[in-house]
């Protein structure tokens, strides 16, 4: 398998012979996956954040509600679950950008399914914490990473004219590539402010539950990236976008 990251002026391309960028009603069918995951994303840290502040239990980070017994930690370990498998489901116009989103997806499950203190057993003792601890966090920078790579070269990616030139770009496209920019920017400097946080600011970082809050700037750039992929306001697409989804709509009566 080719290493999927491209990142020059012909990054991404469609193939010819790929179902996905090709059918209207399979394009139009990605951008509605796109914004599932985006939605699933932008209400996550919302739902947590706001359930942990009715049971007074309000994590220090997003990865605090997995121990959470009262719904929450299903429903964190459910969001995860869920964006893994949306992530892996997503075909892109490309199979190198497939790849990327299956990665993407698998790192989401260990993120889901190896909490970061270790598994509680029944007498409250943790197994495993350190092997959990560098596994989930691991995992956690691979996904964001993978997240904010996609905003930055993989969606705003230009597609070339039959004779290997780029076309002028329609005012939805500059508008969804400054929203995309914007967003992996975030993500990038988020993910990063996650990981010297605790060592620079120490408790003050903790006491203020700075990684919960970073986590869930990360989430929001990822929803409205993905939402912003989906098309989800009319203002954001291209008249090829509308095609498609007549098309959609007419082959699903």
């Amino acid at each position: 398998m080719e290493i999927p990251f491209e990142t020059g002026p012909a990054r991404y391309q469609p193939p010819q012979d790929y179902p996905y960028a090709s059918d209207p009603k399979l394009r139009f069918d990605q951008r509605r996956l796109a914004r599932i995951v985006g939605v699933i994303a932008l209400g996550m840290p919302v739902v947590l954040g706001l359930g942990g502040l009715a049971l007074g239990e309000f994590r220090t980070a997003l990865s605090g509600y997995y121990y959470e017994p009262i719904v929450l930690g299903d429903f964190f370990v459910g969001c995860l679950i869920a964006i893994g498998a949306l992530l892996m489901a997503y075909r892109g116009w490309s199979p190198k950008v497939a790849q990327l989103a299956t990665i993407a997806g698998f790192a989401a499950f260990a993120v889901a399914l190896v909490p970061m203190d270790g598994w509680i057993v029944a007498s409250g003792a943790a197994i495993y914490p350190e092997a959990g601890y560098w596994v989930h966090a691991g995992a956690a920078g691979i996904l964001f990473a993978i997240l904010a790579f996609f905003c930055l070269f993989v969606f705003t990616k230009v597609p070339m004219d039959t004779a290997g030139e780029k076309p002028a770009l329609t005012p939805a496209k500059r508008r969804r590539n400054v929203i995309y920019r914007t967003s992996g920017v975030i993500i990038a400097v988020s993910a990063i402010a996650i990981g010297v946080g605790d060592l620079v600011f120490g408790d003050w970082w903790n006491a203020r539950s700075m990684t919960f809050w970073m986590e869930a700037v990360i989430l929001a750039a990822f929803g409205i990236s993905w939402l912003t992929q989906g098309r989800v306001l009319d203002p954001l697409s291209d008249p090829r976008d509308r095609q498609d989804a007549a098309i959609a709509k007419q082959r699903t009566r």
